[in-house]
């Protein structure tokens, strides 16, 4: 006797079934590609303010310490016109009268400021010396003549704050700069003797993501400045200011 089995019947994906299928996939691959980009735009920006945050805190302390130093006289007996004698205009900073010690560089783009050494001895000891801002060994009672300037960039990150003293070679001490200004400085016999400035610090490029900001109009109340904001950035305002004690009755 003979057995006979029927074929059993075969079935596939059809046509529409394949193309819902390729199309949710699609979906899927579309949604993970916009959360890597997403995600790596945030990690971008992130990093930038982490960069700007670094940098605004070294320029609040560098500029801090530099401008307290302002009219120090090792010899507190001596006025500040013994101390400090008229100075004739150089390296970027105007002429000085007799007992001035601060002034805006040739400029306008920086600050001059004069003051003595406050260093233990008149030789670098193992301790008690004092350093310009350019790590160089400041001798006591030295007068020491400091530049400080912001320098622009060809791009927002690109500019800098530069130094230079006791006739050494300029240098840089921040990069990342796009914007940077001091308040009117006060006349010498002003009640008030301090001095405010602004720093408007900027990351490296594509960090932003496209993200609004109200950066420049913050800087243009600050700065009375326009600042083309170039979105492809992540920007942050530093100020601060500083009592000119040395220089207080």
């Amino acid at each position: 006797m003979s057995t006979h089995v029927s074929p059993g019947r075969q079935s596939g994906l059809s046509l529409i079934e394949l193309m819902v299928a390729l199309a949710i996939g699609s979906l899927l691959i579309l949604g993970a590609t916009q959360l890597y980009i997403n995600n790596k735009a945030h990690f971008q920006f992130q990093q930038g303010q982490l960069s700007n945050q670094e940098n605004a805190r070294y320029a609040l302390l560098l500029l801090d310490q530099q401008l307290a130093r302002t009219g120090y006289r090792y010899l507190p007996q001596d006025s500040l016109e013994s101390a400090f004698p008229a100075l004739g205009s150089s390296n970027g900073c105007p002429a000085f009268s007799a007992g001035q010690t601060f002034q805006l560089t040739s400029d306008g783009n920086g600050i001059c400021i004069r003051y003595q050494g406050a260093s233990d001895e008149t030789a670098q000891s193992s301790s008690g010396n004092q350093y310009d801002c350019l790590g160089k060994f400041v001798s006591r009672g030295t007068s020491i003549l400091t530049r400080i300037s912001y320098v622009a960039g060809s791009t927002p990150s690109s500019g800098t704050l530069t130094c230079k003293a006791q006739d050494g070679t300029e240098q840089t001490l921040i990069s990342g700069v796009a914007g940077f200004v001091f308040s009117t400085l006060p006349s010498t016999n002003a009640s008030s003797l301090s001095v405010g400035y602004a720093a408007l610090l900027a990351s490296g490029a594509v960090t932003r993501g496209g993200m609004s900001s109200d950066i420049a109009s913050r800087w243009k109340t600050i700065s009375g400045k326009t600042l083309s904001e170039d979105t492809a950035y992540a920007y942050q305002i530093a100020q601060g200011s500083v009592m000119l004690r040395n220089l207080m009755p």
